[in-house]
């Protein structure tokens, strides 16, 4: 995982990238692939998709979240959540971005996944 750190006043933000290896190619491939997401704190483990649910693995965080295109969102609330699964099926004609806020309000959030017919691939983080 590659690390890139910005600073805007107080708040540190990371992009964290999925490679292969550190070779330019596999750099450039997981890039392309949207294999990355930012942060300012919590991180993102893992994002799967299957037909009805999304499942997102994660550092301990006290919310997941999947919000999107149209009005609404999919929230699990609790105490150091490592993993849950949120259903999908409100945002099937569009794309939705997994997002996941930890005990201290800091958020960690994917790229959009396209689900609607039309769109670009899905994504994973």
């Amino acid at each position: 995982m590659i690390r890139r750190y910005a600073s805007a006043g107080a708040v540190v933000t990371t992009d964290n990238l999925r490679a292969e290896s550190l070779a330019p190619e596999a750099l450039l491939a997981a890039l392309k692939a949207d294999h990355y997401y930012s942060s300012t704190g919590p991180e993102l483990h893992d994002i799967q998709l299957d037909d009805d649910f999304t499942t997102v693995r994660c550092s301990p965080v006290r919310k997941v979240l999947i919000t999107g295109g149209d009005p609404g969102a999919q929230v699990v609330q609790g105490e150091a959540l490592r993993e849950c699964s949120l259903p999908v099926a409100m945002f099937r004609r569009g794309w939705c971005r997994v997002t996941v806020e930890d005990t201290h309000g800091r958020r960690a959030w994917s790229n959009p996944i396209y689900l609607g017919p039309g769109c670009s691939p899905s994504t994973k983080a």
